[in-house]
Order: C-alpha cells, then structure tokens, then sequence
C-alpha cells in the first residue's frame, strides 16, 4: 500500500517513507492500518478509539490517541506542525488523505 512518500508492506508489518525503514510501536502501526482501511473517511476520536483498543484488555484514552497520532504524524508527515496525511477535522475526528 502507498499514501504520499509512505508505503507499507502489510506481510511483513514495514513502514517506508521514501524508501527509508520508518520504525512504529504495535499501536502507532495499528492508528495507521485503521487510517488506510478508512482512507478518504472522517473518524472520530470515539470509533479511532474503539478500533484501536487493545484485545488484551489496556485501556487506550482519549489522552493516549492524541500522543500517538501526534507520534504518526511526526514519524511520517514532512511538516508535522502543517500535516498533509493524517488531517485533523475540527469537532469531529480526523481524516487520512492521499
């Protein structure tokens, strides 16, 4: 799968942004596999958090979603201050682009 400079290699779990080995924690890899199964489409911060919650039972808050999708942006947007991939929609949630 390819979004802008990133692509994923989903058999073995890589992320490449231009070519490079892009390193993400199991959760921050999930936030991003949620994003590109719903590209295009606005989530809310209320279904990122239901997909994103841990099957072994650790609580993943409203805090938490904040820090890791501000991790993802920082790991894989050019300017994570101005983010062209992961957009935030005000009020509602956010919205993969690309």
């Amino acid at each position: 799968m390819e979004f802008g400079p990133v692509q994923i290699n989903a058999a073995l779990g890589k992320v490449y942004k231009n070519g490079q080995d892009v390193f993400l924690s199991a959760l921050e890899y999930r936030l991003l596999l949620v994003f590109l199964n719903h590209r295009g489409a606005t989530l809310s911060r209320a279904q990122l958090l239901e997909e994103i919650w841990d099957v072994a039972g650790d609580f993943v808050n409203d805090n938490t979603l904040t820090v890791y999708i501000k991790r993802l942006r920082d790991k894989l947007e050019d300017d994570p201050q101005d983010p062209a991939l992961i957009r935030t929609v005000r009020g509602v949630g956010y919205r993969m682009e690309g």
